[in-house]
């Protein structure tokens, strides 16, 4: 793909803008989905969690996508997508990666498939433009964004797969903002205080790389002075910065604020591209998370609009399953939920039954219940649900 001109990249700066905004406000992905898609020449496209159902966390943002294609794929199809199958047999569903259909599968091959002639042919769907936003991993939710065009259109050409690779960093901080920011009834928090009752840290950013906020998490953390603390600005009463006294790691915070208070839209990196922060006291080092945010946010006003959102997190911190959301949202009962909770920290089925006090018969009677209530159907894919809950 050539540089982009003038009016290719202010074209560009708005679409990232626009996504962006879903970070903070939801319904900005009904208006995103299509101007990407429009940007990309593509007549359909989605945006969703294939491994979670909005229930759980999950999401479906279709766009020129009928309801009923997204039910039969789910019900009866979903086995069977060969570009998925092959995605995952060659090693490519990876995060961060951008993949055209027919090198996934050759046309010719394609029509030949039962999943072509009894599904996508139904619905006149067959070229392919995927990116993985989201991989695999257990303590995060899988996210794909993917764009198709008709049977009687040409494929997606390298040029649209390059433009696709140029969104995907920015469509990975404006999510990762969305499921960092979300509370336990999967709201986004928009304001300082709903950002002070979130579980994980967090701190603003204003247009100077300065802090201008920092949550009761966030400063849990920061007062132990553990290889990371704020310091005050001089003349800047309610203002600080990151401080560490390791040189490495304060050019990385540096150069990572930098990044989010005056992004290149050409070479944002992905959300996951986090800086680590070594600690003297020897526990797992923190992380943090950074993303830009948008020009207009629900965080302040004018000139005090912070322009960049960071998520500090303490790896040594055990994670923590909310039990009332597990009892909430999936109709678990105390039992149940207790059971959930202490199968994130692994351990046998003998363990668990002696650490709950019941027997090996009733940890599998219970545990059959929350497969059954949670939708899953095996203790991996469980605990990759509770890792994505937890906080």
């Amino acid at each position: 793909m050539n540089q982009p001109n003038i009016s290719e990249l202010a074209r560009l700066s708005e679409l990232i803008d626009l996504i962006y905004q879903g970070a903070t406000e939801i319904n900005r992905w009904q208006e995103a989905l299509p101007a990407m898609a429009e940007w990309l020449d593509a007549p359909a496209a989605i945006l969703y969690t294939p491994m979670h159902t909005p229930d759980s966390g999950g999401f479906q943002f279709p766009y020129q996508i009928p309801q009923s294609m997204l039910d039969l794929w789910s019900t009866q199809f979903v086995g069977q997508d060969p570009w998925t199958n092959s995605a995952v047999a060659r090693g490519l569903a990876v995060e961060g990666n951008v993949l055209l259909g027919q090198d996934l599968v050759p046309q010719e091959e394609l029509i030949l498939t039962p999943y072509y002639q009894n599904f996508l042919a139904r619905f006149d769907t067959a070229h392919l433009l995927t990116s993985v936003v989201f991989g695999f991993a257990p303590n995060q939710i899988t996210v794909i964004c993917s764009f198709v065009r008709r049977i009687n259109d040409v494929p997606f050409s390298q040029e649209q797969k390059e433009k696709l690779t140029l969104l995907l960093p920015h469509l990975s901080r404006a999510l990762g903002v969305m499921f960092r920011l979300r509370n336990a009834e999967f709201k986004v928090a928009t304001s300082l205080a709903a950002l002070d009752r979130l579980q994980n840290g967090v701190l603003l950013i204003g247009a100077e790389g300065e802090v201008t906020f920092a949550n009761k998490a966030a400063l849990n953390i920061l007062k132990q002075q553990d290889g990371l603390r704020l310091q005050q600005l001089q003349g800047k009463r309610n203002l600080a910065e990151l401080f560490s006294r390791h040189h490495e790691t304060q050019h990385a915070l540096t150069a990572a604020i930098n990044e989010v208070i005056s992004p290149d839209i050409l070479t944002t990196q992905h959300f996951s591209r986090a800086v680590c922060v070594s600690r003297p006291s020897g526990l797992a080092p923190y992380t943090l998370n950074f993303s830009s945010l948008p020009l207009s946010n629900e965080f302040g006003l004018g000139v005090e609009t912070p322009l960049a959102i960071a998520f500090l997190t303490d790896g040594a911190a055990s994670v923590r399953v909310d039990i009332e959301l597990l009892k909430s949202f999936y109709s678990l009962t105390q039992a149940e939920a207790q059971l959930a909770a202490i199968m994130v920290d692994g351990g046998s089925l003998a363990e668990i039954a002696e650490q709950t006090n019941v027997s090996v018969n009733t940890v599998k009677t219970q545990l059959g219940q929350i497969y059954a209530k949670t939708n899953t159907n095996s203790r991996i894919k469980l605990v990759r649900l509770l890792m994505s809950l937890a906080t």
